[in-house]
């Protein structure tokens, strides 16, 4: 789906899931899908799914007592012996997939993904929706994470396995939502947050925003403009923060952050030491006190910064009352350690260390690889696979610079994502952009991943360090990297 196609949307009926409800989900492995079924379980409700292959999440939705299926069949939309009484799918699952023309054929109501998250957070008495093109994962897992140690209890909704809670969901008071807003295909305009959270813009999906970066702005305006009171905008991202500033109603408060000087909320002296990242925190440029943060890279500290300001602000009835519990939301971040696949330590193996991370964007490659360079110290082999034909058509010449932090390069075939192809577009796109702008850099390009094992293994060396980058199944490849360097030893 596109980001028109959600203006004449219905949102679910407020007293829907005040009975006990038969759903089934198209798609149910899905980051964001899985997360919604979960809680639904939680809630008391029956829950069916179906999903493309078999995963790991398959398998822990059928350990929380979640029937799954592997494959789409019409016959799937019966559970305990009854028709379920409502499927729900997401923008990958198009009209013609036999559950949902079986639904059509019964009469069975059909809603789309960010319907249900939209009845969550449009139905809480406080909710935090967290939007942006880089860092909505980690920033709204923050958020939970702050909010949990401050003795709140969230229900979060998150894009990434959060270890500590070891799930993409957190069940907790559905009057106390946070969730991670998907601006991928415009339907977190479907959400109307207590708290919005905005930590840039890029042009990006521009395949559902009719090739348009103004109609991606269109999408974010709306966005804010359906905030009930509160919006947390990054200063540093100077055309987002003019353009939205500018949008405010009178009854909305926009509050603001950055790193360096300036703005409500700021971080400055942002150093790495002894594996942590150290920086002086301020609020309207009053120092509040020194803090470190379990997660590596200025990027995160930014992150850290809008998950304090969009956690406290609730608690903003006087100055001495926020700085209060700003301090105690720093506090807390020393102890966050990052979610799944956000430069995630895999293991160590031969004297080599191996991460994994889910960047897939050239601002994500490039800021993730630099910081892995100032953070480890050691020589970085990087194995990255392009995602989707349309990010690759519309953004792969943009991946050269990205990897000037890298030292060993290894480009796959891109991952389609269940696109259908585009002629000429390939991951041969980014490794061309990533030859041309390091010509003198060892750079290889693969068609599949096994090659990209063998490759890497004959690359690596005592003392290096191998990082698995990309959005789509190249995660798997950590574990085959260190079972082959512990062969090797």
């Amino acid at each position: 789906m596109r980001w028109r196609d959600f203006d004449n949307l219905a949102l679910l009926p407020d007293n829907f899931f005040q009975t006990p409800r038969r759903v089934h989900f198209i798609g149910i492995g899905g980051i964001g899908m899985s997360a919604l079924a979960l809680l639904l379980k939680a809630r008391g409700h029956e829950v069916s799914g179906s999903d493309a292959c078999a995963s790991a999440m398959l398998t822990k939705l059928q350990t929380a007592g979640i029937k799954t299926i592997v494959g789409h069949y019409a016959g799937y939309l019966v559970t305990e012996g009854a028709p379920v009484e409502a499927v729900f799918f997401s923008s990958a699952v198009t009209e013609d997939n036999a559950e949902r023309a079986a639904a059509v054929a019964q009469g069975i109501p059909q809603w789309h993904r960010a319907q249900l998250l939209a009845y969550f957070v449009n139905n809480a008495a406080y909710s935090i929706a967290v939007s942006g093109t880089h860092g909505k994962s980690t920033t709204s897992a923050m958020i939970a994470h702050i909010l949990t140690q401050l003795g709140r209890n969230p229900t979060a909704i998150l894009g990434a396995i959060y270890p500590p809670f070891d799930s993409n969901l957190r069940v907790g008071d559905p009057g106390l939502v946070v969730v991670e807003a998907d601006e991928s295909d415009g339907s977190f305009t479907l959400l109307k947050p207590t708290v919005s959270v905005v930590l840039n813009v890029e042009a990006e999906h521009l395949e559902n925003y009719e090739d348009s970066e103004a109609e991606l702005w269109r999408a974010f305006e709306m966005f804010m403009d359906q905030t009930r009171q509160i919006a947390v905008l990054n200063l540093e991202d100077v055309e987002m923060w003019e353009r939205l500033s500018a949008r405010r109603r009178e009854d909305l408060i926009v509050a603001n952050y950055r790193t360096g000087l300036g703005g409500n909320l700021a971080a400055s002296a942002i150093e790495s030491r002894a594996g942590k990242t150290h920086y002086d925190l301020f609020y309207n440029r009053d120092w509040v006190g020194t803090f470190n943060l379990g997660v590596p890279g200025r990027h995160n500290v930014s992150n850290g910064l809008a998950a304090m300001s969009a956690a406290c602000i609730q608690f903003q009835l006087a100055p001495e009352a926020f700085v209060h519990s700003v301090t105690s939301a720093a506090t807390a971040l020393q102890d966050f350690h990052g979610v799944a696949r956000r430069f995630q330590l895999c293991g160590e193996a031969n004297q080599v260390v191996v991460y994994d991370d889910y960047a897939h964007h050239p601002t994500e490659v490039g800021s993730t690889l630099q910081m892995a360079h100032e953070f480890l110290g050691r020589p970085l082999v990087v194995i990255f696979q392009p995602h989707r034909y349309s990010r690759t058509q519309q953004l792969g010449q943009e991946f050269g610079p990205s990897f000037a932090a890298a030292d060993r390069i290894i480009i796959t075939q891109l991952y389609s994502a269940f696109e259908t192809p585009i002629e000429g577009v390939s991951g041969r796109i980014v490794f061309d952009a990533v030859r041309q702008s390091f010509p003198d850099k060892p750079i290889y390009y693969v068609e599949t991943l096994e090659e990209a094992r063998r490759l890497a293994g004959d690359l690596a060396r005592p003392g290096d360090a191998m990082i698995t980058m990309g959005a789509g199944d190249i995660s798997r490849l950590p574990a085959l990297l260190l079972q082959d360097l512990q062969h090797a030893q």
